[in-house]
């Protein structure tokens, strides 16, 4: 038995890597970025899954186009790799006898937000962009194959490794560069997940012998955009300017997870608050704005 991680190059995926060697797992990542001699594994490549998931392999399925920008300029690609390529997993580990499929979700899925927050894994599901549509239209697949399995609805993600998007990523790429910051409205809130954690929900989705449900990943805490600005500001020595601009219409208004079920069934509590991610993570990273570069510790 091995685990197979689509995606394993990415961000929650190299993190995820790391911490199932260090328990001792065989891993094989299944990734674009992962070829040898020019030859790379695609999950819109059915052959190629039937070639490496056996009977009784786990699957990790992270792959994904992530982005709403990446889905909205090729909206053809987020259906090949979130929809065509999730239907592949879950045919060939029906197919091949998979023990599981893990497969990562996101919170996009319950836009528009038609009730009010904390957000229930009961809260209605169909998306409002095509990110999204493309994630909950893969989660169906998943559901109607007999391979077990368990979703995860990620919070907001971040951590060392993911700059240059997302408010976390946004703000820190600008420090870097000695730029201000960019806040689109600001009033929004959301439910912001550290790495650690979501690596941690993995391990346990895994491992866990409650299977055919969804959980919804997140801290259950809710900050508003502006707030986290702020701490991102004060944890990493901004003293500029903080630019604030019109908010994405893809974005509600209020963003936060009941995480009582994941609590419950999967014995998964998120062990960072927002505040605790952004100190863990610049232990990593240092932004030296005197000349523009980013550095490890």
């Amino acid at each position: 038995m091995k685990i197979i991680i689509t995606g394993g190059s990415g961000f929650v995926g190299s993190h995820t890597i790391k911490a199932l060697k260090e328990k001792g797992y065989e891993i094989f990542n299944f990734d674009l970025k992962n070829g040898e001699e020019g030859f790379n594994w695609d999950i819109r490549n059915k052959f190629q899954l039937a070639e490496i998931i056996d009977k009784g392999d786990k699957v990790l399925h992270l792959a994904a186009i992530a982005r709403f920008a990446e889905a909205d300029k090729d909206p053809k690609l987020a259906f090949e790799t979130n929809v065509i390529g999730t239907k592949n997993i879950a045919e060939v580990c029906e197919e091949n006898g998979a023990e599981r499929i893990v497969a990562a979700s996101t919170g996009s899925v319950y836009m528009p937000i038609e009730q009010e927050p904390p957000i229930t894994e009961d809260f209605p599901v169909k998306g409002n962009s095509v990110y999204a549509c493309s994630k909950y239209i893969g989660e169906l697949y998943i559901k109607e194959h007999k391979t077990p399995y368990i979703i995860l609805r990620y919070g907001h993600l971040y951590g060392p490794g993911k700059v240059g998007h997302g408010l976390i990523g946004g703000f820190l790429e600008k420090i870097k560069r000695g730029l201000s910051p960019i806040l689109y409205n600001g009033l929004q809130s959301n439910d912001f997940c550290y790495i650690k954690d979501i690596v941690q929900a993995n391990i346990l989705a895994l491992e866990s012998d409650k299977l055919n449900e969804v959980y919804n990943i997140g801290t259950g805490e809710e900050l508003s955009a502006k707030k986290a600005g702020e701490l991102i500001c004060e944890i990493f020595k901004w003293k500029g300017n903080i630019e604030t601009r019109i908010g994405r219409i893809v974005d509600p208004l209020r963003f936060v997870y009941n995480t009582s079920k994941a609590e419950h069934l999967l014995k998964f509590k998120a062990k960072y608050s927002f505040r605790e991610g952004l100190l863990d993570m610049a232990k990593e990273i240092s932004y030296n704005q005197s000349n523009d570069k980013a550095t490890k510790k």
